[in-house]
């Protein structure tokens, strides 16, 4: 259920060049999923206090004093529309532990004005996400333990992600990983190309890079979604080290820039060359799909999963943890099955097979039960959409 804006209230983003057709598309994109997400009432946010006091969960749709503030920075920013960071992290949940943090109440107060009641959250992380947050005072996050709710529309975070400030990414490895990958990158631009010394730090950085696309964060389905939606920046830091965000960073367009070291030399090692052109074509095919290219296409993303090894605990996420890539809306339901069949039918609507058949009349050909991880499931849609068995 969404509740209006007022239009002194109007999201209005400011571009430099009204011509240049990106800028024009960047506006749209913003003006629409700011908006909607301003006025969705599933949408909540954890407030963190200039002062250090207790934070606070937040619905901007009724809580017209931070919805105020939250469009005034919008409109006034100039460079990026948006005022929040997201958080991505894995849960790392077992049926026997659940993590409950109980103390999350002494912290933080819910939508309601009362203690947050416990929350799921490994406890290797917490001392991390307190730091994380303190250092940023004055500041709006969403963060899934902390703002979703049960009957929060899974397609939501579409939009979340996409239009976030910055996306920080917690990944499980050990605190000095990063750290190392950052000064490594620093030292390798200094360097001529194929001088001897840049390959040999070539070679270091590409065995700094295995273990880091080996942690679980770099496995799981919603992470891919959370790495490739937003249109800010996404920044990794070790889930467990307090001290890193001030000290070493790590972009995803570093990331990215990994690729520039040659197939040859990351093909050496197991996953890295592969985990990158993924990255890059998941990032791609998003930057496609705001700008309206052909690439956004809901097949083209589709082809992008093609040799995706990632899981999920659920079967359902298999469908639930791309609707954001997707931009299809599909309601809670518990069987995995039934969502894949609504997931057919939407793209049915969508984007009819290129063989001219129908995607629901081959729905039985997959059982997301059975299903060891989501390449699967977007080679069957592929070969649906070629009409190949």
């Amino acid at each position: 259920m969404t509740c209006g804006i007022k239009e002194d209230n109007k999201v209005t983003v400011r571009i430099d060049d009204p011509d240049d057709h990106f800028g024009t598309e960047f506006k749209a994109h913003f003006e629409k999923g700011l908006s909607s997400l301003l006025a969705d009432d599933s949408f909540l946010l954890l407030y963190v206090p200039e002062n250090g006091g207790r934070m606070q969960v937040i619905r901007p749709a009724s809580d017209s004093y931070h919805r105020k503030r939250m469009v005034k920075r919008i409109n006034e920013e100039r460079s990026f529309p948006s005022f929040y960071y997201a958080l991505s992290h894995l849960w790392g949940l077992t049926e026997n532990n659940r993590y409950l943090w109980h103390a999350i109440g002494d912290y933080v107060d819910d939508e309601n004005g009362n203690p947050m009641k416990p929350v799921s959250m490994r406890s290797e992380k917490r001392d991390a996400l307190l730091a994380l947050l303190k250092a940023h005072p004055d500041s709006y996050w969403w963060i899934d333990v902390l703002c979703a709710r049960n009957d929060t529309p899974l397609d939501i975070m579409g939009d979340i992600y996409s239009c976030c400030l910055e996306c920080i990414a917690m990944i499980d490895c050990q605190p000095t990983l990063i750290p190392k990958i950052h000064v490594t990158t620093d030292a390798i631009v200094e360097v001529p190309e194929y001088n001897k010394t840049y390959v040999t730090l070539g070679h270091q950085l590409v065995k700094l890079l295995e273990p880091f696309f080996q942690s679980q964060w770099w496995q799981r389905v919603w992470t891919w979604q959370e790495m490739a939606l937003p249109v800010g920046e996404v920044l990794f830091m070790a889930e467990t080290d307090t001290q890193q965000l001030q000290t070493h960073k790590l972009t995803l367009s570093q990331v990215l820039e990994f690729i520039n070291l040659g197939s040859d030399l990351l093909t050496r090692v197991g996953g890295v060359h592969e985990n990158l052109y993924d990255i890059a074509q998941a990032k791609l095919n998003n930057k496609s799909r705001i700008f309206g290219e052909k690439f956004g296409k809901p097949r083209w993303i589709i082809d992008s999963l093609f040799r995706s090894k990632r899981r999920c605990y659920d079967p359902a996420d298999y469908v639930y943890g791309v609707l954001g890539m997707l931009q299809i809306k599909i309601p809670r339901m518990e069987d995995p099955n039934e969502v894949w069949r609504h997931l057919l039918s939407e793209l049915d609507d969508l984007c009819p097979p290129i063989n001219g058949g129908r995607w629901i009349d081959r729905a039985d050909e997959m059982d997301l039960r059975k299903v060891k991880a989501i390449g699967e499931v977007y080679r069957k849609l592929s070969h649906i959409d070629t009409g190949n068995k």
